[in-house]
């Protein structure tokens, strides 16, 4: 077989950011279970909280942040072949399975008592901002779902650690078959035009020490099995890592394997219209006639 890429820096979606004092304060515990995390949303909302903050805006993007959802409730609700042949488009939006992850996601967002402002904040709340609940005082929310790139627009002084910390979406105890998953995004290296040095760098950035650099710039998470854990800059990255490595499922970005004008459009606009009411029924059929549109 043939050299094509391999993943070298990996951003880990799938995670929950909150709070510990907030947590510790409400008398709340890290959920390693959909079954526990249900139970907890449910003890939030009787405590007169709100368990999400959640914000699709993005420009031109507006919508992004709820294919993460729908990809992560997926893959911890089917075999990774079916996630496998849904980006494919071997198996269709308007699958059972797929309408049931749109639909998991749908009752959350547009729950009122779920989510901080309510289901018509989720829309119109920037992406970027919507992490902002969780600190404030009295928190408006007590969880957000994003990739691990978002403690760049926590507000200024919050530390990674203390003031704020982060678990995986967790798995169904009900579904153990399906192990624990991870969805994915990241940089792959490849040669585009071949050459000793070429092959010779590809080489290189096999190598433990290519990792070891990059991991203590507090910047990186390496899939990297033979990298010494211990490089990490940062207890959140070697906890990052920890969670990637250990994952027995990993899937990249669903919506980035799609054509672009499904994963970069309908289905973008399909979660607007989803947490605007639309049924998860509709909205796939409606994305699903964008991907069959096209020759």
């Amino acid at each position: 077989p043939g050299f094509y890429a391999f993943p070298y820096k990996i951003d880990v979606k799938g995670l929950v950011w909150y709070s510990p004092d907030n947590f510790e304060e409400a008398g709340y515990k890290v959920p390693k279970t959909q079954e526990e995390l249900a139970e907890l949303e449910k003890k939030i909302i009787a405590d007169g909280g709100k368990p999400w903050c959640i914000g699709l805006g993005s420009g031109g993007a507006t919508g992004w942040p709820a294919t993460d959802w729908v990809e992560d409730i997926m893959l911890r609700t089917q075999p990774p072949e079916v996630y496998d042949k849904w980006v494919k488009n071997e198996i269709p939006f308007t699958d059972a399975a797929v309408v049931n992850a749109i639909d998991i996601f749908g009752k959350i967002a547009t729950d009122d008592k779920m989510v901080d402002g309510g289901a018509k904040a989720v829309a119109a709340t920037d992406f970027r901002d919507s992490p902002k609940g969780l600190f404030t005082v009295p928190p408006k929310c007590y969880m957000h779902h994003q990739a691990s790139f978002i403690p760049s627009f926590f507000p200024e002084g919050v530390k990674l650690g203390q003031d704020a910390d982060f678990f995986p979406y967790p798995p169904y105890a009900s579904k153990p078959e399906l192990g624990t998953p991870l969805e994915v995004a990241g940089t792959l290296v490849m040669i585009t035009k071949d050459s000793k040095a070429s092959r010779e760098f590809i080489k290189f950035l096999q190598m433990p020490l290519a990792h070891e650099l990059w991991m203590a710039q507090k910047s990186f998470v390496t899939p990297f099995k033979g990298a010494n854990k211990d490089a990490y800059g940062s207890d959140a990255l070697k906890k990052q890592g920890e969670i990637l490595v250990g994952a027995t499922t990993v899937r990249f970005d669903g919506s980035d394997l799609m054509p672009g004008k499904v994963g970069a459009g309908s289905f973008w606009t399909g979660m607007i219209d989803l947490v605007g009411g639309k049924s998860a029924q509709d909205v796939a059929t409606d994305i699903q006639k964008s991907w069959d549109a096209i020759k």
